[in-house]
């Protein structure tokens, strides 16, 4: 039964790569991945994939051959994986326009995200960040739209100066 239930899971993640071809859009939510088989990235080989969703995986590391792999990324959803660190080479994604890392393990906003200079949402929810650079955050993130920091445990001091940054045009989720 157990090799039946895993040729079903390999048949939908290569179902949904063969959809990534033509829409750019690789969907592998929900698809019990502990990694990103190398035989996602051969069989995408050619093709521009600029949006993804790993979400509700067992993912431990954010995959770093996805950031070589797929270069052109501008949505990522790696909601609801258990992802400590998030690689220095995500950086290269630089026309990056929404990230959701809720529900995750990560302890701080990871630097990589500072030079994503288009950056529009950013979604770090029920992780477990306490502190952070709050002046660098918005000042290298001229774009932010969009910040939700909901289930962490910020100091509210901390709050307090996210808050004051609040523009009419940027909305901030901390509670």
């Amino acid at each position: 039964m157990a090799l039946l239930s895993a040729a079903r899971g390999v048949s939908q993640v290569m179902n949904r790569c063969e959809d990534a071809k033509t829409s750019g859009y690789l969907d592998l939510s929900d698809c019990m991945l502990m990694y990103i088989a190398d035989a996602i990235y051969l069989v995408l080989k050619g093709y521009d994939v600029n949006k993804c969703s790993l979400k509700n995986n067992n993912l431990k590391k954010f995959p770093k051959k996805m950031i070589e792999k797929f270069p052109s990324m501008i949505i990522l959803n790696a909601e609801g994986n258990e992802i400590e660190e998030i690689p220095d080479e995500m950086s290269s994604w630089t026309q990056m326009k929404g990230i959701n890392l809720s529900r995750n393990k990560i302890s701080e906003i990871p630097v990589c995200i500072f030079g994503m200079k288009n950056l529009a949402i950013l979604d770090l929810s029920m992780n477990n960040i306490q502190d952070f650079d709050v002046p660098r955050l918005f000042s290298e993130l001229p774009k932010l739209k969009q910040l939700n920091l909901t289930g962490n445990p910020v100091a509210s001091v901390k709050k307090d100066e996210i808050i004051s940054f609040a523009t009419t045009d940027l909305v901030i989720k901390l509670e």
